[in-house]
């Protein structure tokens, strides 16, 4: 018998012992969410679900800056990718059916998608970001920058064209 094999399986199965399931559950929730937000066009997981709208349980709505709009679950997207639709009325003809709603309801929804924002593309780094994100007054209050998702992206850009000109 190989005491120093004996002597490696019981240092693995006391750094077992000691794994943070929780915490490694938490990170893998964290990178899914990040990896649906990139697969949205956001820098973030916060940035898309501040630039969309809650619908229902966690389905929420989003309308991208190329028009589409997305419908989408965040306790579900390792099982079921997002649904995009190329109009307003096709989403709501979606979430109609997917929610079985009556007249009033489809009225509440037809409201509640006139409300939604939709979002832009950043001419910098090229994510898509709310305009309408309360933040963006901080650092544009005049919204002359309205093209940029942050003052970094703005800054970047304006140092990149004195760049050119010299």
């Amino acid at each position: 018998m190989n005491l120093h094999h004996l002597s490696q399986m019981e240092d693995w199965e006391s750094e077992l012992d000691n794994i943070d399931w929780k915490k490694m559950l938490e990170d893998i929730d964290r990178a899914l969410a990040d990896n649906l937000a990139a697969e949205l066009g956001f820098p973030a997981y916060d940035k898309l679900e501040q630039a969309s709208e809650l619908v229902v349980d966690a389905y929420y709505i989003t309308h991208l800056s190329d028009g589409r709009w997305v419908w989408w679950n965040p306790e579900l997207y390792a099982k079921e990718d997002p649904k995009y639709f190329g109009s307003q009325e096709e989403a709501m003809a979606f979430i109609a059916d997917f929610l079985q709603l009556s007249d009033e309801q489809m009225g509440q929804l037809e409201k509640g998608m006139s409300q939604v924002t939709q979002t832009k593309r950043c001419r910098c780094c090229e994510h898509e970001f709310n305009p309408a994100d309360p933040a963006r007054s901080d650092w544009d209050a005049d919204q002359e920058q309205s093209q940029f998702c942050s003052a970094e992206c703005a800054m970047e850009t304006v140092l990149t064209e004195l760049k050119e000109d010299f």
